[in-house]
């Protein structure tokens, strides 16, 4: 059960603290109190998305945190062993979610940090939360299928079934990708072949083009590079003013200098390898300077080379990499095709064989299906007696998927169309919910079925936000008889404006809105006694209260409290 809820700063709330009792909290309080804010700071703290809008202005950051007294079920204690949360041992476990105007939101679950979708199946496994409009999702016949399973318990059967159904899909994708007619694949093979042609015949070899790119450059400044030679190697060897002549005068002033004075004797090597150095350079040069001719042939060879190159690129790169990798496709392609009549027939195969697995899961999930839907008919059937409804008929639809050809046909979830029907009075035929069904219907045929689906899925807390939508009368006190019983074995939160549900209440919590200091604040706070008779009055009167709703109320409570 949750035991405490805290909330700091979020939307009207300013510092909420809310104790919860086992057995059925109703809260209450005028329209615009602040009940919808209660719920949203309870959806923050089970993962539900939330914008830097809902904290509290001039505040920086919202907070709501909740503590729980809760024997966890074997499936939560393995998502907690999956996901490296540990369970804190003998011990509430307190769950924590922080809003932040400027920064990224926090999640923890016992002090340690999780994110939020973690923070979200973490308490799926904890809380249900039924909101105010959900009920219109019975217009939906996914919904239908997805309550259907959830209450068979084929959730690890449809994963399984998921796979199967993307590998059928998959081999359905490669065999038509073999089974494309003459003119295309010999369209395919003609462009392949021309792919390979190419780039074979052209045969790209690493750094050709930077190669390519230098030559070219020396070839078109041909003039200008031999010029510049010829200076560069007068200005070394040419003549009584070059560089290795006045090397060769200051080596010999030099040794002059080394005679009367050896401490020179390290700068006279140095000079000698400084001359040595100048004429290898020369030699170097001349040898480069002599094998340098200008080919126009060439530069015309090498202008082609790079244009081939290029378009190489722009039809199969980028870059060599690109290429061969283009190449290596199209011939990997190639095989597939030349070898089409015997892929074909083995792809063919495959794809028989994996439609008659993916058939016979498929009944085999029909069946379950069947088999839980004459139990979940028989308890919605019991339920909505229980609520109201009695001679109500709540039947499942089932129709198989088929195609024109009239195979079946399956999709990710099976072969079968899921409808819920409703007779909601006697003598009526059953109709789909979406075409018969009131709004005070649809909430209670919700009701049921949540109620239902708790005991399959042992969530030990169920949150029902204005489950009464529509509904009034002798029907609220079945309402609440229902929610009563319901919370023997659930903890139940339940937000109401029906005195008939409240009077039913363990635990009663009225939200109220004040002002001080020219600010709004909700608050909650727990009523006893004449207190919550007198709240149980204004419901019941929605205007004054009066000395004959107060003594209703005081009937009622004293009736339901037993």
């Amino acid at each position: 059960m949750i035991q405490e809820l805290t909330i700091s700063n979020y939307a009207l709330m300013e510092k909420v603290r809310v104790g919860f009792a086992p057995g059925l909290n109703v809260l209450t309080g005028e329209t615009g109190a602040g009940k919808s804010i209660l719920v949203g700071a309870l959806g923050l703290l089970l993962g539900n998305r939330a914008e830097a809008d809902v904290i509290r202005t001039g505040a920086e950051e919202a907070q709501v945190s909740g503590v729980f007294d809760w024997d966890p079920s074997e499936e939560a204690l393995g998502w907690c062993e999956a996901n490296g949360v540990a369970w804190p041992a003998d011990e509430p476990l307190v769950l924590r979610r922080t809003i932040r105007s400027q920064k990224r939101g926090i999640c923890s679950v016992g002090g340690q940090p999780v994110t939020r979708t973690q923070l979200e199946e973490l308490t799926g496994y904890l809380v249900d939360l039924h909101g105010q409009h959900e009920h219109q999702s019975l217009f939906t016949a996914d919904q239908h299928r997805r309550l259907l399973d959830r209450y068979a318990d084929l959730d690890a059967d449809l994963r399984a079934f998921g796979v199967q159904f993307q590998e059928l899909t998959q081999a359905k994708k490669e065999w038509e990708d073999l089974i494309l007619s003459e003119s295309e694949r010999d369209q395919e093979l003609f462009r392949l072949n021309q792919i390979v042609h190419d780039i074979e015949r052209a045969n790209p070899q690493e750094q050709e083009e930077e190669e390519l790119k230098a030559e070219r450059s020396r070839l078109e400044q041909f003039g200008k590079l031999g010029g510049a030679l010829s200076q560069l190697e007068d200005a070394l060897t040419g003549g009584r003013s070059s560089a290795l002549t006045q090397l060769q005068s200051a080596r010999q002033a030099l040794a002059l200098v080394v005679a009367v004075d050896d401490q020179w004797t390290g700068e006279e090597t140095r000079l000698e390898n400084a001359l040595l150095e100048v004429e290898d350079i020369a030699q170097t040069l001349h040898r480069y300077r002599l094998g340098l001719s200008f080919s126009p042939e060439r530069l015309e060879e090498v202008n082609e080379r790079l244009a081939v190159l290029h378009s190489l690129e722009k039809r199969y790169g980028p870059g060599l990499s690109g290429i061969l990798d283009t190449l290596a496709q199209a011939k990997a392609r190639l095989a597939v095709l030349e070898n089409v009549a015997s892929e074909r027939q083995s792809a063919e195969a495959r794809v028989n064989l994996l439609e008659q697995h993916l058939i016979k899961a498929a009944v085999k999930l029909s069946e379950r299906r069947q088999e839980a839907a004459k139990r979940l008919e028989a308890g919605v059937k019991e339920a909505l007696a229980d609520l109201g409804m009695r001679g109500a008929i709540f039947t499942i639809g089932f129709q198989r998927r088929l195609g024109e050809s009239g195979k079946p046909v399956c999709t990710p979830f099976g072969l079968d169309q899921i409808e819920f029907l409703l007779a909601a009075n006697v003598g009526e035929s059953p109709k789909l919910l979406r075409e018969t069904a009131s709004g005070g219907e649809l909430s209670r045929v919700m009701l049921a079925l949540k109620s239902i689906l708790s005991e399959v899925d042992k969530i030990p807390i169920l949150i029902f936000d204005e489950i009464d939508t529509g509904i009034g009368g002798e029907i609220g006190f079945a309402l609440g008889k229902y929610l009563k019983r319901l919370s023997k074995t659930k903890q139940v939160l339940c937000i109401t404006h029906l005195a008939s549900i409240a009077s039913f209440a363990d635990r009663h919590l009225r939200v109220e809105k004040t002002s001080e200091g020219g600010r709004t604040s909700t608050g909650v706070v727990v009523i006893e006694g004449s207190e919550r008779v007198r709240e149980v009055a204004r419901m019941l009167s929605g205007t004054a209260v009066t000395e004959t709703s107060l003594q209703h109320a005081q009937e009622l409570i004293g009736r339901h409290s037993v």
